[in-house]
């Protein structure tokens, strides 16, 4: 999924993120930009995709700061929320609620509870309800010229 979403028109390559030590890669992550649809409205967010540490790296941090990171860039770029799907206590802990909170859905089969996201100013999601949709390469459905 990485390497089709690198090729997304929408790309932007500072909104992947890889953490080393040394020479060695300890943590990667990767959002895209998506959009939050209503009957009313269309409201450009980022979506978190990808993170990845591997095991004897986890619970030191190097995830949290991708994260943080990423949204950091985010913010810098213009972008008011940062959503992802995750069904743990990682994403949480960082300041991320359930997007119902919102009244914002997933277009994706996902548990209400894993669709999460993070405004990165107050009042950033005033009257921006509706559902995320992600890019068609995301799914890996369109075909994708080189």
């Amino acid at each position: 999924m990485v390497d089709r979403l690198r090729f997304y028109d929408d790309f932007h390559e500072n909104f992947e993120v890889v953490a080393k030590d040394h020479h060695e890669i300890i943590g990667h992550a990767l959002m895209i930009p998506v959009t939050i649809r209503s009957v009313n409205h269309r409201h450009k967010i980022v979506s978190i995709v990808e993170v990845a540490v591997p095991e004897k790296y986890r619970h030191q941090g190097v995830g949290q700061g991708l994260i943080y990171e990423l949204e950091s860039r985010a913010q810098l770029a213009g972008f008011e929320a940062v959503s992802a799907v995750d069904n743990t206590d990682f994403f949480y802990e960082l300041g991320y609620v359930a997007a119902e909170n919102f009244n914002i859905f997933s277009t994706m089969p996902v548990d209400i509870s894993a669709n999460l996201i993070k405004p990165l100013a107050d009042g950033s999601l005033f009257n921006k309800s509706g559902k995320i949709y992600y890019p068609e390469e995301f799914y890996g459905i369109r075909r994708l010229e080189s």
